[in-house]
């Protein structure tokens, strides 16, 4: 057995065994994640506008006018990864648990002139541990793990190439074994447990990291944040606790979120019927209207839009180079001006420019300032091997 897996069985008076099974990485996608980062459909049967113009028409055409000579707004860009790993079987009284472990990445770059394109700040790196929450068997909670951890960390500090390569554990999370939900059996399992309270940790930094711009006046109505993927936290989903689980709305002003991969069916249109046929018959840089999607789990109101970035006749398939957009409104029953929503698209798809063709398979659906900073926050990434050597 390697390291982590031998010390938790000896340190553990028996309470804890480890069954040597084979040690690999999962590429896990979202879907198979218990509910984790996928909207519910909305339960409207007509969706209603959230943006100020409410001319009942399904797309908007992007002007050319608007793209050519409209004002750079982005300035900022955040990208959340992380790799999932089945690092063993742990017995825990006559139960057995999947042992997992992550790598989360969590990265921001700013773009402050045409010429200078550079991180934030340190990007967020951590290695973690997910095990079940039996393995607290005293239920002494956050002390019980944050000193498992450093008795964990001393025993792996001698190694070399954890030496070599700065690694540490940074966090043991536990997910929770209560019942299982009897309407969704098949994604509820412990495997998907223990990967969703890592997604989680990754959804917390990225939270940590818009709240960090604001407090050094980063954004503002010139300088806007591209967070890659969707702004609907659930908190529900978070790891941390009380008031800081809350999504701060005020910090997501001057943010949108940019989707690659989406539900087309997430919302009806206007008439009730699915915007996904409207969404496929996109023109080359038109949109759909923007519309209310209203989130139960964080009781935060979006607005929804979905663009078409490129003049491209040979896209695979009719969602491959449109982008979900969607921005937090601020206040109940609120609209988002129909300029800024026109400006933002513009652009967004003006970012679009370079592509990265031949180096991603979603190179239709990327923003290459998007692209950039994923590419880097991905180069900072411990080999696979070192991780799972550290067990």
């Amino acid at each position: 057995m390697g390291r982590i897996l031998d010390y938790l069985e000896s340190s553990s008076d028996g309470k804890y065994h480890c069954f040597k099974t084979k040690k690999f990485s999962l590429d896990t996608s979202i879907s198979e994640v218990l509910n984790y980062d996928d909207k519910p459909a909305s339960a409207t049967q007509k969706s209603t506008f959230a943006e100020s113009d409410k001319l009942l028409v399904p797309t908007v055409k992007i002007q050319n006018n608007l793209i050519e000579k409209s004002r750079p707004i982005f300035s900022c860009f955040l990208d959340g990864s992380r790799h999932i790993y089945k690092v063993d079987d742990i017995a825990i009284g006559k139960k057995i648990f999947p042992f997992m472990a992550g790598q989360i990445i969590v990265g921001c770059c700013e773009r402050q002139d045409r010429d200078t394109f550079k991180p934030f700040q340190n990007i967020v790196h951590k290695v973690v541990l997910s095990l079940p929450d039996e393995f607290d068997y005293d239920d002494k909670g956050e002390n019980f793990c944050r000193l498992y951890c450093e008795k964990i960390n001393e025993k792996i500090k001698g190694l070399p190439f954890v030496a070599e390569n700065g690694i540490m554990i940074d966090k043991i999370l536990l997910y929770k074994t209560d019942q299982k939900d009897p309407l969704n059996p098949d994604k509820d399992t412990y495997k998907n447990r223990g990967t969703a309270i890592i997604q989680s940790e990754m959804t917390d930094e990225e939270q940590r990291v818009v709240a960090k711009l604001c407090e050094n006046n980063k954004l503002d109505d010139e300088h806007y944040l591209i967070k890659d993927g969707s702004l609907e936290y659930n908190p529900c989903f978070s790891n941390k606790k009380g008031e800081d689980k809350l999504m701060q709305r005020e910090n997501y002003r001057y943010v949108v979120g940019v989707s690659k991969s989406f539900d087309p069916e997430l919302i009806p249109d206007y008439q009730g019927h699915k915007l996904s046929n409207t969404i496929a018959n996109l023109k080359p840089f038109e949109r759909t209207k923007a519309y209310r999607y209203y989130s139960d789990s964080n009781n935060v109101e979006y607005a929804v839009w979905y663009l078409r970035l490129r003049k491209n006749d040979f896209r695979e398939t009719s969602f491959s180079d449109v982008i979900k957009c969607e921005m937090v409104i601020l206040e109940d029953g609120g609209t988002i001006q129909t300029d800024l929503i026109d400006l933002i698209s513009a652009n967004l798809i003006k970012e679009a420019y370079p592509v990265c063709n031949g180096n991603d398979t979603r190179w239709a659906n990327h923003l290459y300032p998007v692209y950039s900073t994923e590419s880097y926050c991905k180069s900072k990434y411990y080999n696979s091997d070192i991780i799972l050597n550290l067990f």
